[in-house]
């Protein structure tokens, strides 16, 4: 009889189908089409919202640095919208979505959504998150996807060891570069 139930037990969780996400990098150029705002800024504030139905989400104020506006009107805060987050005891997480922490800068690609609202072009792909170079200190972002410029063209592997971070100052005069090129 045990040896059924440990069977049974085997069977049911084998024949649980399997699912996963596959999240398929976008071109930068495709990205800053996208846009309707792109801002480089720090998140001063962040709050969890009752969403549509049962869902929580995260809105984050931006404080734009004095020059951090590169597609768009010239705003001092913008407000971001992602999925996910936590009220109380109940928790929403959506897989691909960037979780948002007050004190990270970052460059912001975003675009107008439901709720009149601007939410990050692609989820995650549309935050590219400013950190120190661990061997300089410099403010660097982990490299866009430009074929012919940052990567090679074809097939584009994580982990790529020939992909370096990208000093902020000129990945802000990619992004100026490709704004002006994309009108």
């Amino acid at each position: 009889m045990k040896k059924l139930l440990v069977a049974t037990v085997v069977v049911a969780v084998f024949a649980v189908p399997a699912a996963a996400t596959i999240v398929a990098p976008t071109e930068l150029r495709e990205v800053i089409t996208s846009a309707t705002v792109i801002v480089r800024g720090r998140v001063t504030d962040v709050r969890a919202v009752a969403g549509a139905g049962r869902e929580i989400d995260t809105v984050a104020t931006i404080a734009v640095r004095s020059v951090g506006v590169l597609k768009g009107a010239p705003v001092d805060f913008v407000s971001v919208r992602v999925p996910g987050g936590t009220i109380g005891r109940s928790k929403f997480v959506m897989v691909g979505a960037p979780v948002i922490t007050v004190g990270e800068d970052a460059v912001w690609f975003l675009k107008r959504g439901s709720l009149d609202a601007l939410w990050p072009v692609g989820l995650s792909m549309g935050v590219y998150r400013v950190k120190p170079d661990l061997r300089t200190g410099l403010p660097v972002v982990d490299p866009p996807n430009v074929p012919g410029q940052t990567v090679q063209p074809g097939r584009l592997v994580r982990g790529d060891p020939t992909r370096k971070s990208m000093a902020v100052a000129e990945f802000e005069s990619l992004v100026r570069l490709l704004v002006a090129a994309a009108r």
